[in-house]
């Protein structure tokens, strides 16, 4: 069991047999598809520790419009309950651009080279990787899962042979240089949507109650100056994601870091 980390405190040794699962972004904010995109990846490889980075300074695109402190306190709510989910705010700590392939030379550095890094992208940003700072790189420090996004592009020849595809028990015993397909869930709603939502509603059912009820309470994303009240009846926009995974089915869709730029 991981020990939370929090912004004054570093992350802790890493120790276990399990791959270790990263997933990166803004986080602004966390919201239901990513729990369930989360949940699914460490299902498929062996309930395997998750762990959430917000970024601290996102590459080449607009910056967080919820400072770090309240995107963690929210990835961290979103995770409770959740034992193979943990925030984890090393991105936070760091000086200048949060890029990946420090990230992933961090953890690779803290649990050695022999047990599984995977980390977890979305079909839209697979379909770009080769526009990412250093991902050739990537490869050699962790396998990929990519989660299917809708309307995402096909990747380059050059990224699908970086990373060939391979099933979970290939994931789970080669420490790096594989790529996991995942069917489900679709990422299909993005943080813009629902920032537009909350600043307009003053609620969106695709973020999880406890992070809902954080954003009101601190009056984050314009809830308390601009939201208009629901009329009667009214559904606020939502999304219907499935959780559900199948472990031995694979779709293609293949990778952006000058950016990590797509939100979702």
């Amino acid at each position: 069991m991981f020990k939370t980390s929090d912004v004054r405190r570093p992350t802790s040794e890493i120790s276990g047999v399990k791959p270790l699962i990263l997933f990166g972004g803004t986080f602004d904010p966390v919201h239901g598809a990513h729990v369930r995109a989360a949940l699914a990846v460490s299902q498929v490889l062996g309930n395997a520790p998750v762990r959430l980075l917000p970024n601290a300074v996102p590459p080449h695109r607009p910056q967080p419009l919820a400072d770090a402190s309240e995107r963690l306190a929210m990835v961290r709510l979103a995770c409770a309950g959740h034992p193979s989910l943990q925030a984890d705010d090393w991105e936070l700590r760091q000086a200048g651009p949060s890029y990946t392939h420090l990230t992933l030379q961090h953890f690779r550095r803290l649990i050695g080279r022999r047990r599984p890094l995977v980390f977890m992208i979305g079909a839209d940003s697979f379909a770009s990787l080769h526009q990412w700072h250093g991902w050739r790189r990537f490869a050699a420090l962790c396998h990929l899962a990519v989660v299917p996004r809708p309307g995402a592009p096909a990747p380059l020849p050059s990224v699908e042979k970086a990373f060939p595809r391979g099933r979970p028990r290939l994931l789970q015993a080669l420490p790096a240089g594989r790529r996991l397909m995942l069917t489900h869930p679709h990422m299909d709603i993005s943080a813009t949507a629902i920032r537009e939502a909350l600043e307009h509603w003053g609620q969106c059912r695709a973020l999880t109650p406890v992070v809902e009820a954080h954003i009101r309470r601190h009056g984050l994303y314009n809830v308390r100056t601009s939201a208009a009240p629901a009329a009667p009846g009214t559904i606020e926009p939502d999304t219907d994601v499935t959780a559900n995974i199948d472990a031995n089915t694979y779709t293609d869709a293949n990778t952006m870091e000058t950016t990590r730029p797509h939100e979702f």
